[in-house]
């Protein structure tokens, strides 16, 4: 599912990373929380992706992105970056001793990428090693797209980032693999909300701030957004649950860190 994603996507994607907002975005919280599952000194760090936010969390980080473009505008002047594929990694077995990662499930379909996902991760990590990933998840209870905008309307989400979320995750919650077309998220926005002035009047959000959606129109990228409960069914008897971290901030029971950790 990687695969198919084209680079126009991620070039406009790039040039638009400094106007997403938490939770789509990792926030300070998400980066302490980080911290906090690796520690001060997670040694051989391997980042999956090249998520800014994340490149100080190590002195010895490698990051490993399938999009020039992305690596271009985000990751000038920082520590060691290569392209690649996630399951076809180019590193040896216990190449490092930590994996880090931001939303990567969210880019594989699920339940075969997913699983072949893990069993890569088990397999460059150290025995021991820790791998955390703030993992996108849907709710155990779906919602539907009604009832997202209906919440919109009235004024019950405090940034217009979580309402895209929240309508993305209740169209793909309809599919029983989770995955959906991103493009889905704005033709929906538009039958349902086509008054913009209406919604920012109800919540206070700038028309700059609404016309993020925009970017999702006529894409041809695809996401998945399982439930945690089917995140972690596709992990692998090499892998070790520890703990699961939330933030405080909005949606942030949709964006946990899942720690794990290599059996030994």
């Amino acid at each position: 599912m990687k695969d198919t994603v084209p680079d126009s996507y991620w070039q406009g994607f790039a040039q638009r990373w400094n106007r997403l907002g938490s939770p789509l975005r990792p926030c300070a919280e998400d980066v302490a929380n980080f911290r906090k599952s690796i520690g001060d000194d997670p040694g051989r760090c391997l980042l999956l992706g090249v998520t800014p936010e994340l490149a100080e969390l190590s002195l010895d980080l490698t990051a490993i992105d399938n999009s020039a473009a992305m690596i271009t505008a985000l990751w000038h002047g920082r520590q060691r970056a290569i392209m690649g594929d996630w399951l076809e990694m180019p590193f040896a077995p216990a190449s490092f001793d930590t994996i880090i990662g931001d939303g990567c499930l969210v880019l594989l379909a699920q339940p075969m990428q997913h699983q072949c996902f893990f069993e890569r991760l088990a397999r460059t990590v150290v025995p021991g090693g820790k791998i955390a990933l703030r993992v996108f998840v849907s709710p155990e209870l779906p919602e539907t797209r009604d009832q997202v905008c209906r919440d919109a309307l009235a004024g019950k989400m405090k940034s217009v980032h979580a309402f895209k979320w929240r309508l993305s995750m209740a169209i793909a919650s309809e599919s029983p693999d989770y995955i959906f077309n991103v493009a889905e998220t704005a033709a929906t926005f538009d039958r349902l909300i086509p008054d913009r002035q209406r919604l920012a009047a109800a919540t206070g959000w700038r028309a700059d701030e609404i016309e993020t959606i925009d970017f999702y129109r006529g894409s041809d990228a695809r996401y998945c957004y399982p439930t945690l409960s089917h995140a972690k069914k596709s992990l692998p008897p090499s892998l070790v649950e520890k703990e699961v971290i939330y933030g405080s901030y909005e949606l942030a029971e949709r964006c946990p860190i899942l720690v794990l950790e290599a059996r030994t």
